[in-house]
């Protein structure tokens, strides 16, 4: 697979669900696909951390009929590899919410059986609380909103012309915000491994992005001696189960 759709795909916003119940992936599954979320389900704690560590998703979906005990869901959600990920309990009845425990980081909850309007609802509104994006085509920080189905980008409402590799490179860099890239692996992400150019090609397309979009507040970040990194959303405190 080329770089250049292998970065699209990583770009997609991923739900990541904890159960042992097919039913609820399936119905996570037909909530995130009209917003072109991807789902991947795991039926084991072990394997779920695993998981939050590879593949890095935007949500956790955590069913508790899956048999975890307070102490448990506890220990677990206390995982570093948890702490920015939104996090949505699936629960059979409202009255099992009380046992999940005081102090636990939960965002919100479902019942299950899943109403699938409803969970893409939680889902849409937990992952831009979260992050500053929208649905699975749209990513937006501040005044900045990428289309990444139709390719546009606007600044403050206004098209903003990128080129190709331009509108890529910032693509790229939106889609990971926070991490910062070498210009080298931006080379490889963007121009792909074929490219033979210098990685000054990188630096340049940074400045010419950058007097296209920064008009009024900074978006992509020079990290000093390593090379550059999109300006990271200020995660909101946690408020605790929002009902």
């Amino acid at each position: 697979m080329r770089a250049g759709l292998a970065a699209y795909t990583r770009g997609m916003q991923r739900v990541l669900v904890l159960t042992t119940d097919i039913e609820i992936v399936r119905s996570v599954e037909a909530a995130a696909r009209p917003d072109g979320r991807i789902v991947r389900g795991e039926s084991t704690a072990e394997r779920f951390l695993v998981a939050v560590r590879d593949w890095r998703p935007e949500l956790l979906i955590l069913d508790l009929g899956i048999g975890l005990t307070a102490g448990g869901l506890a220990a677990l959600l206390r995982d570093s590899a948890l702490a920015e990920i939104g996090a949505i309990i699936a629960v059979a009845e409202p009255q099992h919410l009380p046992l999940i425990g005081a102090g636990v980081k939960v965002d919100d909850f479902v019942l299950s059986p899943i109403e699938e309007s409803e969970l893409r609802t939680r889902m849409s509104r937990l992952i831009w609380d979260r992050t500053g994006q929208g649905d699975g085509h749209l990513i937006r920080h501040g005044s900045l909103s990428i289309d990444l189905e139709r390719y546009k980008v606007t600044v403050e409402g206004e098209v903003v012309d990128l080129t190709y590799k331009e509108y890529e490179l910032l693509r790229f860099l939106s889609s990971n915000p926070g991490k910062p890239f070498t210009r080298e692996a931006l080379l490889n992400q963007v121009w792909g491994y074929d490219y033979y150019g210098g990685s000054r090609t990188v630096d340049v397309h940074v400045r010419r992005i950058r007097s296209k979009i920064e008009t009024h507040e900074p978006f992509i970040e020079t990290v000093r001696n390593v090379g550059y990194r999109f300006v990271e959303p200020v995660a909101p405190s946690n408020e605790g189960l929002r009902r």
